[in-house]
């Protein structure tokens, strides 16, 4: 939903690059774990003015969305089910304006198309993690070997300037992180005082193997702190879910929220809690950044081979499919909940997702007001 934000404001406004070059760079993070469309945007980041403006950009970008969701979590009431009624059904409506328009984007080319359908009918049937990963190399191996698009020359990369010892960085990093956490899990249940070591490593590790965006996240989420630790209620991770589809920037902002309420629940008080918070933020967007420092300079060499230049339609139609793969099961959902809720007014919930729709193609109403209008709207007829 980010993508045609970031073409708006920098590539047709601001002219900071091209529109083959965003795609370029978004299919680049669709390759790497992470939440892809943060990771975008730091990558715009590092190419216009290295390190320092990448790190600046992440976090000016996250920032705003993790203030919200920190100072919600501390009181999680604040917001109730009344006025988050039409949240869900708002996001259908942004889900199907992001494939709209995104699709137009596509090469237009049989396969792309392919890939595009198929991607978001598949991940409707599979709700699988595993189907991220899986489903990008798919797509680059098909776009590869029978796209046949136009590439510009190709040009001899010599191997000794790819620095991949930054890439094995990031593993070491990943293991000694993750050999902490587990060497230290059987004895924070007795030793408060190592729970947010725990909660790093937990959060830290799902920022990093995490592929497909905030959904997959949410998922890892209620396995690891509902179900496996019980660290949280399913209706606290609700809340959290709903109240994320209200604020600014990536939805990789709920681990701001469930770390800070985690850490309530585990008994700390209001400075505990805030490190919580702080600990969610920095843990889930950590690997992101580290893998677009690491390896988007490998990318920047790799991309001028052709076969890979032949990978990059494919790679960004199974972006545009993981979209309709969302699109669709939010709709599913929808429809599902409203069969089975009192409060059953479709005609409602119809107009909200006209509503959307409406004044996104308008690109006349800022999207926080389309977000304030949908939550008055559940204040008034619930």
């Amino acid at each position: 939903m980010h993508l045609p934000y970031f073409k708006r404001k920098l590539v047709d406004k601001l002219r900071f690059l091209s529109q083959e070059e965003l795609i370029e760079i978004n299919a680049f993070c669709s390759l790497i774990p992470g939440p892809s469309t943060t990771q975008t945007i730091t990558s715009i980041g590092l190419k216009i003015g290295g390190v320092s403006l990448a790190i600046q950009t992440l976090i000016l970008w996250a920032l705003p969305g993790a203030l919200i969701m920190g100072a919600l979590a501390l009181s999680p009431s604040f917001l109730g089910a009344q006025q988050l009624e039409f949240l869900a059904t708002m996001v259908v409506g942004f889900l199907v304006f992001a494939v709209w328009s995104m699709s137009k984007w596509l090469k237009p080319s049989a396969v792309t198309w392919v890939i595009f359908i198929l991607t978001g009918a598949v991940g409707f049937f599979w709700r699988s993690p595993f189907f991220f990963p899986i489903g990008v190399i798919i797509a680059a191996i098909a776009s590869a070997r029978f796209g046949n698009f136009e590439t510009t020359q190709s040009v001899r990369v010599n191997k000794s300037e790819i620095k991949w010892k930054n890439l094995s960085l990031i593993f070491l990093i990943f293991f000694i992180v993750g050999g902490t956490g587990l060497g230290l899990s059987n004895y924070a249940k007795n030793n408060k005082w190592l729970k947010p070591v725990v909660f790093f490593e937990n959060t830290y590790r799902m920022g990093a193997i995490s592929f497909g965006g905030g959904n997959v996240l949410a998922a890892m989420t209620a396995e690891q702190y509902v179900h496996h630790t019980n660290r949280m209620e399913m209706k606290e991770l609700n809340t959290g879910l709903g109240i994320i589809q209200a604020t600014p920037g990536p939805n990789y902002n709920l681990a701001v929220f469930t770390n800070a309420v985690a850490m309530k629940n585990a008994k700390y008080q209001l400075p505990g809690q805030v490190l919580g918070a702080i600990i969610g933020w920095i843990s889930i967007f950590l690997p992101g950044l580290l893998f677009v420092l690491f390896a988007y300079p490998i990318w920047e060499k790799l991309r001028n081979w052709r076969v890979v230049q032949q990978t990059i339609p494919g790679i960004f139609a199974v972006s545009v499919g993981f979209i309709l793969t969302a699109a669709l099961i939010f709709g599913f959902d929808l429809w599902n909940n409203l069969q089975g809720s009192k409060f059953n007014h479709w005609e409602l919930h119809l107009g909200v997702i006209l509503f959307t729709l409406l004044a996104l193609a308008s690109k006349k109403l800022p999207t926080p007001f389309i977000v304030l209008i949908t939550l008055v709207v559940g204040w008034f007829f619930t």
